[in-house]
């Protein structure tokens, strides 16, 4: 056994270099029909597999659908600004007038920015609100670089920072993620509000 092997063992790396041929070094290649044929059976599989997960599915229920809240809707009834499913998010052109159309109705303004962690985390929270309070309407401003003029005018400097707004005037404020701080500034203004009628 070991005189078998000891020839092969003794070869010089030249040697077992040219006694490769240059095919040997390349790998093989598949026929191209062959690769095509595996691709298409492998989509067709996808296909099926689709199929008899959408057969599986049930219909959703109608009463899942998101119902848009009624601070996402202006005074008019119409909409303006933008709608993400949530709070109707207003810029510096839409601001003042959309205070000015309420009225007398408290405005919550939410303050925030794309990258606050804190403003993420608040936000369904404020969706939360905005469809049980129909005595308050709920809005977001981004305090991007569209909106920086308006937010340098208020005086943001921290987001999430909330301003209440009643007939176009600021009547209270407050910063940070806090729902339950909201609510009671909220509830103290509808407050002052019913006790100054």
């Amino acid at each position: 056994m070991l005189a078998r092997t000891a020839p092969c063992a003794m070869r010089s790396a030249a040697a077992q270099r040219s006694a490769m041929s240059p095919c040997a070094a390349r790998p093989l290649r598949r026929p191209e029909a062959t690769r095509s044929t595996a691709n298409q059976d492998a989509v067709k599989a996808l296909e099926a597999f689709g199929a008899g997960m959408h057969k599986n599915l049930e219909p959703a229920d109608p009463t899942t659908v998101p119902v848009m809240p009624l601070a996402s809707r202006s005074y008019d009834g119409s909409v303006s600004g933008s709608i993400d499913g949530g709070l109707l998010e207003l810029n510096t052109d839409s601001f003042w007038p959309y205070l000015e159309g309420v009225g007398n109705t408290l405005v919550v303004v939410d303050f925030f920015t794309d990258w606050c962690g804190p403003c993420k985390l608040i936000y369904p929270e404020l969706v939360k609100l905005s469809q049980t309070r129909e005595d308050v309407r709920f809005v977001k401003v981004n305090c991007n670089k569209t909106n920086k003029e308006l937010g340098i005018q208020l005086a943001i400097k921290v987001a999430p920072t909330f301003h209440l707004y009643r007939n176009s005037v600021k009547v209270a404020e407050m910063t940070g993620a806090k729902v339950d701080k909201l609510v009671a500034l909220i509830n103290e203004q509808q407050a002052k509000a019913a006790a100054g009628n």
